[in-house]
């Protein structure tokens, strides 16, 4: 599917990149395939945008996985019922092909992934 030197690019990527930084990356990860899943809708090609709405659903749980409910206390319980609401709308979204719900969930998406964003940005100005 990759060659090896995007595999190899992928690699240096992922072992050079914070944690916080890939926590950014997969919300920009979801994000992607979401809006790539509105296209296949439009297209009527219903596996694919199925496939691709699965993918943003293993990387919110990704994101799920990694909370921590010990140091992150209330924040992550609230990251981890919005990540819950996230995944039911998807579901639905699935269902009735609806790029409504999908675009609800984007938007989402993108100020929970903007936030961790501005978090790094400014810790690395300190």
């Amino acid at each position: 599917m990759y060659s090896s030197a995007a595999k190899a690019y992928f690699k240096t990527k992922v072992n050079t990149t914070s944690q916080e930084e890939i926590v950014v990356l997969l919300f920009e990860a979801a994000i992607k395939f979401l809006e790539q899943s509105k296209i296949k809708i439009q297209e009527k090609d219903f596996q694919e945008k199925g496939n691709l709405i699965s993918k943003a659903l293993d990387v919110i749980a990704e994101l799920d996985a990694s909370l921590n409910a010990e140091k992150g206390g209330e924040l992550a319980q609230n990251l981890h019922a919005l990540y819950l609401f996230c995944q039911s709308r998807l579901l639905m979204a699935n269902l009735k092909m609806d790029t409504e719900i999908i675009d609800e969930v984007i938007t989402m998406l993108k100020k929970i992934g903007s936030a961790f964003a501005e978090i790094i940005q400014s810790s690395k100005l300190k």
